[in-house]
């Protein structure tokens, strides 16, 4: 007879029940998970912790070792690169990073500076230092790098909307 079923995992710092297991680091971290003590981060305050989660087996699943989950948007966005402002959309988002499609050309480890218009009527996010970190097919992977205190809690917002939309589509009778 099974036994109930583990209490949701919230993350500590923000109470967020958006939380992913992250990847171990160090050997202490390695040894701990034999006894079911995993390290997680949290997808909306980026805090990372440990948590103990009996009888929960975690397997590696793909070669994707993102920390945070990306969601499939469609946003607009209008980009700066070296003081040339040009348009974009954004394809996916998390609160660390982007999938941007553009035709400006970049290159990994250029720098940019974003605003993301999250819907109609609302004022957009800005992104004030972005890095490219991969080109690929006219889209490139992008780092949030640095993002200012009242600008970083509205992306918060805007991620935990997506991230409730999701699970509410995955169980529709919650």
């Amino acid at each position: 007879m099974p036994g109930p079923p583990p209490s949701p995992l919230r993350c500590p710092q923000c109470a967020s029940e958006f939380v992913r297991r992250a990847s171990r680091q160090g050997l202490f971290e390695r040894t701990a998970s034999l006894v079911y003590y995993y390290p997680f981060r949290c997808q909306l305050c980026q805090h990372r912790f440990r948590a103990l989660r009996w009888g929960e087996k975690y397997v590696r699943t793909g070669v994707d070792r993102r920390e945070f989950d990306r969601l499939p948007v469609d946003y607009w966005t209008t980009l700066w690169v070296q003081n040339h402002q040009r348009e974009g959309r954004l394809r996916d988002l998390s609160i660390a990073g982007a999938t941007l499609e553009t035709d400006e050309p970049v290159t990994p480890g250029d720098t940019l500076q974003l605003q993301l218009s999250p819907g109609e009527g609302e004022r957009p996010v800005t992104i004030d230092v972005a890095v490219v970190r991969s080109v690929q097919s006219g889209r490139a992977g992008l780092q949030f790098v640095r993002v200012q205190g009242d600008e970083h809690e509205r992306l918060r917002h805007v991620v935990q909307q997506l991230l409730s939309a999701r699970q509410a589509a995955a169980d529709p009778d919650a």
